[in-house]
């Protein structure tokens, strides 16, 4: 069973942008009360022929069961997704009518281009409803009309309410457009066509020059039409709901009611027309479908117009927060609290009554060794430090030079003020350990005799002494 009326829709994407960018206008605000009354008639399916999808040879009828949305315009900056179920049974019915009827039609699986996705967006916006895409085809108008006729027939006969839809535009010169350079002829073309529309005089349609079309460039050469023409049955007049045009391209809303007979059900009551608003920018792209606090927004009962809250302190300072108990608190001072001072009869903090000085503690022992300690002579039976058995002589290496004293090293005398090093009381003296050897002069090694007269250790070196290696130069660890 068809719904009662059948509409014809441009699917220019800069409709898009016009709600995108929140400008209502005339077009926008004639879909959405169109969008109401379909979905007064609750169609079951609905079935689009797209004037985008111009296919080579026969007629396509889309018969997937799931139809993914072909982007097919680029460069507006904003798209739209439109996947959609599809109505495979419906779908077969339709190819198996036109191969009966000896139309040249075949079944496909493209998905839903432009000529489905933007008057469905603004017609259906949830994609819910099955949808079954039809294709225009570069046959003659005779047999375009004849398809046409197929195609009402098998919807009549349906159980469900179907809607038929035409996505489809007048002049279409894409070339003018993308330049943005305006084209007479296009607005001259989508006069007369909207004039046979409106009248019923279908047949101004083949009338129209070719040098207009050639430099119009009507969409499909306007086909999709024919397709029309033959599905109403009749050459029904049409109203002409909007019109939009731009450099080069042009489109109308259209609609046509169908006469009460078998197979057509009746038109249903209107809803009411939802207000505009315009779309919700997305956020970032990160976070998909979420909705940004625009700047100054403040939840309700938060407005600072009409004062504070009841029930909120004079001195709240900054917006208020929400406290750990669930509350609103404010963020100044508490009332009552007191300021952060010292509070009073607190003691002072100076030193504690009572307490010690931090000198010695009275009946501390001195850190003199300790009582019955045992002196630190050799352990008994432990071998004597001499020389080891075969080990080289530690003598000067050959050719290095001697190592005399230091010119101008000045001498390690105590320290002024020093306490003398002297043996600690009760403890034992630091003679040679029994069992021992004499520490003289290791064999072969130069005799360190006394520092030439005039020097001492108090002055500063000067340079490597003659007795001494010079030190090494090696590399720079630096940067080069």
């Amino acid at each position: 069973m068809l719904t009662s009326r059948v509409l014809l829709v441009p699917h220019w994407p800069t409709m898009l942008v016009d709600e995108h960018r929140g400008h209502r206008t005339p077009m926008l605000s004639a879909l959405a009360a169109q969008a109401a009354q379909l979905a007064a008639e609750a169609p079951a399916a609905i079935v689009v022929l797209s004037g985008r999808w111009d296919s080579e040879g026969p007629f396509r009828v889309d018969v997937g069961r799931r139809h993914r949305t072909l982007t097919d315009y680029t460069g507006l900056g904003v798209e739209i997704r439109y996947d959609c179920p599809g109505a495979p049974a419906l779908a077969r019915a339709l190819v198996d009518a036109g191969m009966a009827a000896g139309v040249r039609v075949g079944p496909a699986e493209r998905g839903v281009d432009s000529g489905v996705t933007v008057p469905l967006h603004f017609l259906l916006p949830r994609p819910r409803v099955p949808v079954v895409p039809l294709s225009t085809a570069p046959r003659t108008w005779a047999e375009c009309r004849a398809w046409g006729a197929v195609v009402r027939r098998v919807l009549a006969a349906r159980p469900e309410r179907v809607t038929f839809v035409v996505g489809g535009a007048l002049s279409g010169s894409l070339h003018d457009w993308s330049l943005r350079r305006e084209v007479p002829q296009a607005r001259e073309l989508d006069e007369r066509v909207l004039r046979a529309l409106s009248s019923g005089a279908w047949d101004e349609l083949a009338g129209i020059p070719p040098a207009l079309s050639e430099r119009a460039h009507p969409e499909a050469g306007l086909r999709h039409l024919e397709v029309l023409r033959g599905f109403l049955g009749a050459d029904l007049s049409g109203q002409v709901i909007c019109h939009e045009s731009g450099p080069g391209i042009g489109g109308a809303l259209v609609q046509f009611d169908l006469p009460l007979v078998p197979g057509v059900a009746p038109p249903a009551p209107a809803l009411p027309v939802p207000t505009f608003a315009p779309a919700p920018r997305p956020r970032h792209a990160g976070v998909a479908g979420a909705r940004p606090r625009p700047v100054g927004h403040r939840r309700p009962g938060t407005e600072r117009a009409g004062g504070p809250r009841q029930g909120a302190p004079a001195d709240r300072g900054t917006r208020p927060f929400r406290s750990s108990g669930g509350g609103r608190t404010a963020r100044g001072p508490r009332p009552g609290a007191s300021s952060r001072g010292p509070r009073p009869g607190a003691p002072s903090r100076g030193p504690r009554p009572g307490a010690s000085s931090r000198g010695p503690r009275p009946g501390a022992s001195s850190r003199g060794p300790r009582p019955g300690a045992s002196s630190r002579g050799p352990r008994p039976g432990a071998p004597s430090r001499g020389p080891r058995p075969g080990a080289p002589s530690r003598g000067p290496r050959p050719g290095g030079p001697s190592r005399g004293p230091r010119p101008e090293a000045s001498s390690r005398g105590p320290r002024p003020g020093a306490p003398s090093r002297g043996p600690r009381p009760g403890g034992p003296s630091r003679g040679p350990r029994p069992g021992a050897p004499s520490r003289g002069p290791r064999p072969g090694a130069s005799a360190r005799g006394p520092r030439p007269s005039g020097t001492s250790r108090s002055g500063p070196r000067s340079g490597p002494s003659p007795g001494r290696r010079p030190p090494r130069r090696g590399p720079a660890r630096g940067r080069p």
